[in-house]
């Protein structure tokens, strides 16, 4: 490759796509430190030296709904990635998930875009929208997964696909190494209520009800692990009645690794979160809320038994998932009192996670990728 790589094009909409973004960013800057990077990202992307057109706050909208209220302001977003594009004319643009806005993008540039257009984290077209992979077909250079099965997926469908191990594997093994479990006399529960305002808004308040309850029964604290996608003000409106901790990870990026490592139960919404507390080894129950008509829409397109990934993965319910109706004080707290008093059962849970690490292996993703976005360039 060159010693000067004019520039990447790099869209991370949201919080574990923010981090995965950084990630790469960095190891592809230790193959060629010349590299720029401009985009949509995090504070982590920017952290790594992104130029960022717009945050992820400004397009992180969950559910059909969302989308359509906000429709104009994603065709603006949209257009101007495009401009930027196409005055730029960067070597390569890379995808990290998010697939509503950037299979729309890739569609539109390819007009006029001649560089490589390169997916890293693939989206769930394996769940629903088995559709969309057309449009990887035909106008991606390079699919990078993180998830082994999903090589089997692609080449079903007449596309390449490489596994490079899965991104949290190395993050998280790193993390450990440096911290260990601390000693409290109290019993200590997590929640953590999601990076997105309306899925806050919708299981926030339910989670706090179900804290309360566990106070009731147990000597415990409850933390709340907020995104720093929001002011802690914000957090603070929803706990003026509740004495718990919030979590704000704002200056320690470990601070969140900590809080889950040192709890004794976390109660985490359907996502990425899934994956670390497994892989960190802290016991779980997963809930996910959205409205009405999303949930009966997506329903009807989803192509899998369950929403959590250590389910999908391990091929079976290892964690119990809550959806809609389903979350609520009495169902959590009844799950994360036999994770807190059966032993029996916790230690089987902790004992399918040791296996799901297994089955992500134990490659360093980051720098795997990061070299087949390189060899590619060349």
């Amino acid at each position: 490759m060159p010693d000067i790589l004019k520039n990447i094009f790099i869209v991370a909409g949201e919080a574990s796509g923010d981090m995965h973004a950084a990630s790469l960013i960095r190891e592809l800057k230790s193959l060629n430190n010349k590299i720029l990077f401009t985009g949509i990202g995090g504070p982590e992307t920017k952290n790594e030296g992104a130029e960022l057109l717009y945050g992820i706050k400004d397009v992180n909208f969950i559910g059909f709904s969302s989308v359509i209220l906000n429709l104009k302001k994603i065709k603006s977003i949209l257009l101007e990635c495009e401009d930027k594009i196409k005055a730029d004319n960067p070597e390569a643009v890379i995808l990290v998930d998010y697939p509503g806005f950037n299979l729309k993008l890739i569609t539109n540039i390819r007009k006029f875009y001649k560089g490589k257009i390169i997916y890293y984290i693939s989206p769930q077209l394996w769940a629903w929208h088995k559709s969309r992979v057309k449009i990887i077909n035909k106008f991606v250079d390079l699919m990078i997964v993180v998830f082994p099965f999903e090589v089997d997926f692609y080449e079903r469908e007449g596309i390449t696909a490489e596994f490079v191990g899965h991104p949290l594997v190395k993050r998280i093994d790193d993390f450990l190494i440096k911290n260990e479990k601390t000693n409290s006399d109290k019993i200590r529960i997590s929640i953590l209520p999601g990076s997105r305002k309306d899925e806050i808004d919708r299981m926030l308040p339910v989670l706090l009800e179900t804290g309360n309850k566990f106070l009731k029964k147990f000597d415990c604290e409850i933390n709340i692990l907020c995104s720093p996608n929001f002011s802690e003000t914000y957090y603070s409106s929803f706990l003026k009645d509740f004495n718990f901790n919030l979590i704000y990870d704002k200056d320690n990026s470990d601070l969140n690794y900590i809080t889950i490592l040192n709890s004794d139960l976390v109660i985490t919404k359907s996502g990425t979160s899934t994956i670390e507390c497994a892989l960190i080894g802290t016991p779980f129950c997963v809930v996910y809320r959205t409205g009405k008509l999303n949930y009966e829409i997506g329903k009807r397109l989803i192509r899998i038994k369950n929403i959590a990934m250590v389910n999908i993965l391990s091929g079976k319910e290892i964690v119990k998932e809550f959806l809609q109706e389903e979350v609520n004080p009495e169902n959590l707290f009844k799950e994360g009192s036999a994770i807190l008093t059966d032993k029996v059962y916790c230690e089987r849970m902790k004992a399918d996670f040791r296996k799901l690490r297994e089955i992500l292996t134990e490659k360093d993703a980051s720098a795997n990728a990061a070299k087949l976005i390189i060899n590619i360039l060349n």
